[in-house]
């Protein structure tokens, strides 16, 4: 937080030294500002001559510009810690090798605020960004410098194809379009596949596999950012467009259609069986025939009769009846 004296000043005073600082601003712009570049690092000046280099995470302010696939350059800023009445200039020069092609500066900003415009074809480009803080009779004042590698925001990844292959689903791309023509090793991704589970962070590679879940809807989409060893934009990519796997029928091959033509008649005939076991357990199995037991006598046997004897004829039996003549035996006496 920036440490100043309330001290009452006129506004004429104040509107001079404004137009002084805008002054020395032009100055330095037409002579070395574009020059004695420190990337990474926040020249910090103040109304006591010292002059510091900061690291820009040590700064407490906020500023950062990023340059998209559509050659738009977006600057944005937040001095949320400033004092009270402190009043906030911003300047912003756009230099190609030593030379400012394109500049903007307004003398009264907001503490939060942000500046736009469309560039031409980019080429070796380096940005310098101006903030002068004054609070009466103090002032400090903020210069940072960064290249156009450190801001430049990737296009999504290219080419990118989803396809379902023996139950797993697969997702293909190709590398996002970048100016400095990056290694595959410079990228990292982040894979959203549309359900509620956390995104799939990738490194290094261009596929990514999954079992394929027929029951479920895929939307399928992607973005990339450079990873930090390659100094690159921390930003991330727009999305891709979204592919969407719709779920998809199940699909009877052959085997499953022979053995369901089958099965179905195998399972029928044993329900029937099970319905019916007694009557067509009869019919399967006929119970054997039994002999009478006068017979079982000579089934018995172990040899067998060499020849058939037929059955003798019945005898005919004489019946005798005697007859007493009793008339002429009545008077014989024996």
């Amino acid at each position: 937080m920036l440490a100043m004296k309330l001290v009452p000043v006129q506004p004429v005073v104040w509107s001079s030294f404004l137009l002084l600082w805008a002054s020395q601003c032009r100055t330095e712009d037409s002579s070395d500002i574009c020059q004695n570049v420190h990337t990474e690092e926040v020249k910090v000046q103040g109304s006591s001559g010292e002059e510091n280099f900061l690291l820009k995470n040590e700064v407490n302010e906020t500023f950062f510009c990023y340059l998209y696939p559509t050659n738009e350059l977006n600057c944005s800023w937040s001095f949320q810690t400033l004092q009270k009445d402190t009043q906030l200039s911003v300047y912003i020069s756009i230099c190609s090798e030593d030379t400012v092609t394109q500049s903007w500066n307004n003398s009264n900003e907001e503490r939060v605020g942000s500046h736009l415009w469309t560039l031409n074809e980019p080429m070796d480009l380096h940005f310098v960004l101006q903030f002068n803080m004054s609070l009466h009779n103090n002032w400090t004042s903020y210069t940072y410098v960064c290249e156009q590698d450190m801001i430049e925001v990737l296009s999504p990844p290219s080419n990118i194809s989803v396809s379902v292959k023996d139950e797993v689903l697969q997702v293909t791309w190709g590398l996002p379009g970048n100016r400095l023509k990056w290694t595959e090793q410079c990228f990292e991704y982040e894979l959203d596949l549309g359900d509620q589970e956390r995104n799939k962070s990738l490194t290094n590679r261009l596929s990514y596999e999954e079992p394929y879940d027929c029951t479920r809807t895929y939307r399928v989409r992607i973005r990339a950012r450079t990873v930090k060893n390659c100094n690159g934009s921390p930003q991330w990519s727009d999305w891709s467009d979204t592919i969407t796997v719709e779920q998809q029928p199940y699909k009877l091959n052959m085997l499953v259609i022979i053995s369901i033509s089958l099965g179905i008649p195998m399972i029928l005939l044993a329900v029937l069986l099970l319905v019916r076991y007694q009557r067509v357990s009869k019919i399967l199995f006929p119970p054997i025939p039994r002999p009478p037991l006068k017979y079982i006598y000579f089934l018995e046997k172990n040899d067998t009769p060499s020849s058939f004897y037929p059955a003798q004829a019945a005898k005919t039996e004489e019946e005798i009846t005697e007859v007493e003549d009793t008339e002429e035996n009545s008077g014989t006496t024996l």
